[in-house]
């Protein structure tokens, strides 16, 4: 007979919550805020989670216990109170719905990473407006919408690099070695006093 293994945390009997957790402790604490209050919209649209966790009665002496331990606020993901909100509302759900919200959790940080990326790419700054309408977005239209405001993002960032503003403000060392690297054409003038000078014929 297979020993059960022993989990040291209840969300590592769940791979895919697992693997979710160890992508959102790793971001910054604002985002983490973020995705924990977009995770509490869907929690509470999918299950009504608020009302399982305000109701012992439904959730199983076990958790009811592990809720009541959460109070001590231990775990490394206690000290940033959205995320201890989020995370007891997945403790009360089925292992099917755990397993239903990890998949968006993946799904939101997947998109966060894409939007990192692209401000990475136009060397722009990220901002934790532009986050919150990642998720928000996903929560409450779906995917192709996020899909759709990350591809607008991409034509302002490149619509900004590529303007007018953005030329003149370009350093003139690297405005001159932009320059063609052909010899100029001069001409030899007389400045009508009897000194010749060169001009540039452009």
């Amino acid at each position: 007979m297979s020993q059960q293994p022993n989990f040291k945390r209840w969300y590592d009997r769940q791979p895919k919550l697992s693997r979710a957790f160890k992508l959102i402790i790793i971001l910054p604490d604002e985002v983490r805020s973020i995705i924990s209050e977009s995770l509490m919209l869907l929690a509470n649209r999918e299950f009504d989670a608020t009302e399982r966790e305000n109701s012992f009665r439904t959730v199983g002496s076990e958790k009811i216990m592990g809720l009541h331990k959460s109070k001590n606020r231990r775990r490394e993901y206690d000290q940033n109170e959205q995320l201890h909100k989020a995370m007891n509302y997945l403790y009360v759900l089925s292992d099917d719905n755990q397993d239903f919200m990890a998949e968006h959790i993946l799904k939101m940080v997947e998109f966060i990473q894409k939007y990192f990326a692209t401000c990475h790419e136009f060397k722009a700054q990220p901002s934790l407006e532009d986050v919150a309408t990642v998720t928000n977005t996903y929560v409450e239209k779906g995917t192709a919408e996020v899909e759709n405001f990350l591809k607008q993002l991409r034509e302002e960032f490149f619509t900004k690099l590529a303007s007018p503003e953005k030329l003149a403000k370009k350093p003139i060392v690297d405005i001159l070695a932009d320059l063609p690297s052909a010899t100029p054409n001069t001409t030899t003038q007389d400045d009508g006093k009897g000194m010749k000078v060169k001009k540039l014929e452009l």
